[in-house]
């Protein structure tokens, strides 16, 4: 039986959907909610909040694509019961919580990125063959038949690649974070027109990884957010 959340007053200065995110949050840290418990409906989850049924669908989604929560067809809403210790990381919240500044995520991700870039480049035992064989597959897989989400599942596995050609725990596990928030953006404006610019996005990567191209961090910062930027507004 789903439990009424303890709620605070929520800050009308933010987006909703972050203030909802956030009381789940501080259920899950104050113990009141646990592994396994079923949550409210999203009816239930207006009333008792107060606010309307958009800002819970979208936190409801979010809380989702995190892993924070599981939807269970003809059931209901449960707190999965596989949460790793990230998932109730501050500092993943804290991303959660401020995902919603589109600008400040693209300008984020684009200077982690080159972070991971610069990681690899100056590694003394560095294998990007791994990277390399997802970008081969990828010229074939990426067609225009696929669904928008197909399409960001194809294109994250470049990205996850390089987290992984890393070999830093840190890096992988906040990286992972970081694209698991920015996915379902990416779906709302992935599309059949962006599988060209994606897959030379790629490309670039993967010639600065290799040496093929100078690596110039501000001016390649520059590029890579003028290119998210374009395809966002396109």
């Amino acid at each position: 039986m789903p439990m009424d959340l303890s709620i605070e007053k929520i800050n009308l200065e933010g987006t909703i959907s972050s203030e909802i995110v956030k009381i789940i949050k501080d259920n899950l840290l104050n113990g009141n909610l646990r592994p396994g418990d079923k949550l409210p409906t999203e009816k239930e989850l207006m009333e008792q909040i107060g606010v309307s049924r958009t800002p819970v669908r979208e936190a409801v989604k979010i809380l989702e694509a995190i892993g924070v929560i599981q939807i269970k067809r003809g059931e209901g809403m449960y707190i999965t019961n596989n949460l790793s210790h990230f998932s109730l990381n501050p500092l993943i919240f804290s991303l959660i919580l401020h995902s919603n500044d589109m600008e400040a995520l693209i300008q984020f991700r684009q200077h982690f990125e080159v972070l991971l870039m610069n990681m690899i480049i100056t590694k003394d035992d560095k294998d990007i063959h791994a990277i390399e064989n997802v970008y081969q597959s990828q010229i074939d897989r990426m067609t225009t038949e696929l669904s928008p989400a197909q399409l960001v599942e194809i294109d994250l596995e470049f990205h996850y690649a390089v987290l992984e050609a890393t070999n830093n725990p840190f890096v992988i596990e906040i990286g992972k974070t970081i694209y698991e928030i920015i996915k379902p953006k990416m779906i709302h404006f992935k599309n059949s027109q962006s599988i060209e610019r994606t897959l030379a996005t790629h490309k670039f990567y993967l010639d600065l990884i290799s040496g093929k191209r100078e690596f110039d961090s501000t001016r390649i910062v520059q590029d890579m957010i003028k290119n998210n930027e374009e395809m966002v507004n396109d």
